[in-house]
């Protein structure tokens, strides 16, 4: 067990999967390599058993590597049962992508044949549940398509059938292990490295490219094609820095070690048909020297866009208003408070328009709340449409605005940008089939030495009650601003 923690642990999914590319390039040995493959299945995808069973040279299958409870390794480990039984079997199930489930409502007799271990869980009668008896496999099969071994897995958290994406993920070791027996296998047969390479390599669902000593493309499979959008005769010879643009923010973290110095960064991709992607790059030295004295690098790209894309929503999200997309309030203070630090003298000062909607909670009373949703919007635009290109506009409150300019030269040009404001939010529009000629009151504040963020904000707002006192649909400054 400490074994088993100390290779896997918290190592990212991203990194073990390279790590097993590793050994099995390296042809290192195949069941401790297999094993490895069967404890991520455990620890990494939920599963409570997986055992990972092996075509020998006598036509049996035997169970080589067990993940799950003691138990269970007891009862599987080293069985062994004729490769017919697992094609029967397999025949039998219902495909799930590459995968197979032998659902035990239909096919209760055929896996009877098959080494198992039933865990010690309750049947439910729930569908959607996993039932003790139900069970899910990874065939792997030699290029000529025969089966040279299967991983089998049972019981996932939640006792639920698993989500799509482990699934996936469940693919990705499978094959990995495939690699290993067929690999393995090929190293018997034919003792030549370069063949195993190439096996891996080209049959890796993982984008994977070669560089030369001057990080040139030497070679790419067709996983690295299909990512990258171009075919090997477009790739090959090109400098790999010309196919990405780094990432603006570096994401990068160096594993180097004296005998597999490796690299892990992530790059911008645009494909020849337009689409950005977003690659997680893993490079590994795969060789230290040959002879003629030039490196090779082993890299391997994980497709990470739709990670990327959520990230960058999240973000957005945490930093702008839902209803308009303005910028909210933790925004508008953050960018404040950068242009009042960085503001030097003679580059002007920064004006604060604090706005309020007036009487929109009548319009929210008599109205509804989505016609108030949609004066907000509204609004949001007519404020956008008056602020210059360098200006903040955001939402930081119900029906509370805010407009910060600068530079702003003088008062004047304050008392200008309110009054366009005022001019600007004041045009009918059509509210629920109702006319309705919206306005705002407008506290205004200008900046002075030493001022804070908070502190031009809250002048601003004093300003705005002044207005509002004033009868509304009307601007004040600040006194001594």
């Amino acid at each position: 067990m400490a074994d088993r923690a100390t290779a896997i642990g918290s190592v990212p999914t991203a990194e073990l999967l390279a790590q097993l590319a590793r050994r099995i390039a390296s042809s290192l040995d195949l069941r401790a390599t297999l094993q490895l493959v069967a404890d991520a299945v455990v620890d990494r995808l939920g599963f409570g058993v997986a055992a990972v069973n092996m075509l020998r040279p006598d036509g049996r299958c035997e169970v080589a590597a067990v993940a799950g409870s003691e138990e269970a390794r007891t009862v599987l480990l080293g069985t062994s049962v004729p490769m017919e039984a697992f094609e029967k079997m397999l025949n039998a199930c219902d495909a799930w992508g590459e995968l197979r489930f032998l659902d035990h409502r239909r096919h209760a007799e055929v896996g009877r044949d098959i080494p198992e271990w039933t865990p010690p869980t309750l049947p439910s009668d729930d569908p959607g549940a996993w039932h003790p008896d139900d069970g899910l496999f990874a065939p792997f099969c030699a290029p000529d398509g025969t089966l040279i071994g299967v991983l089998s897995v049972d019981m996932p958290d939640g006792g639920r059938r698993p989500h799509p994406q482990r699934l996936q993920l469940l693919e990705q070791f499978a094959a990995h292990a495939a690699l290993a027996i067929e690999h393995s296998r090929v190293h018997t047969q034919l003792a030549r490295s370069e063949q195993l390479f190439r096996a891996m390599f080209d049959r890796s669902p993982i984008a994977i490219a070669l560089l030369d000593d001057d990080s040139r493309i030497t070679r790419v499979n067709v996983a690295c094609e299909r990512l990258l959008g171009r075919n090997a005769a477009e790739l090959v010879g090109s400098p790999a820095v010309e196919l990405a643009r780094p990432d603006p923010e570096p994401r990068r973290r160096s594993t180097d070690s004296a005998t597999t110095p490796a690299d892990q960064y992530e790059v911008h991709f645009t494909r020849p048909d337009g689409q950005e992607i977003w690659g997680r790059v893993n490079s590994t030295l795969l060789m230290p020297a040959a002879a003629d004295g030039k490196r090779l690098l082993l890299t391997q790209i994980e497709d990470i866009t739709q990670l990327r894309t959520m990230q960058a929503r999240f973000a957005h999200a945490a930093s702008h208003d839902q209803l308009t997309g303005l910028a909210n309030r933790t925004l508008v203070l953050g960018q404040l408070a950068e242009m009042l630090a960085g503001s030097r003298p003679g580059d002007g000062r920064t004006a604060v328009l604090f706005c309020d909607v007036d009487h929109f909670k009548q319009i929210n009373d008599t109205l509804g709340h989505a016609a108030g949703d949609q004066l907000l919007i509204e609004i949001g635009q007519s404020l956008t449409l008056t602020a210059r290109g360098q200006d903040i506009v955001g939402r930081i409150g119900g029906d509370e605005f805010v407009l910060v300019a600068h530079p702003v030269p003088s008062r004047a040009e304050t008392a200008s940008l309110a009054e366009r404001v005022l001019r600007t939010v004041r045009h009918p529009i059509e509210l629920n089939g109702e006319p309705v000629l919206p306005s705002l009151s407008i506290g205004a504040a200008l900046s002075g030495p030493g001022d804070s963020a908070d502190s031009v904000l809250a002048a601003a707002d004093r300003a705005l009650y002044t207005a509002k006192a004033a009868g509304r649909g009307q601007w004040r400054l600040a006194p001594g601003r």
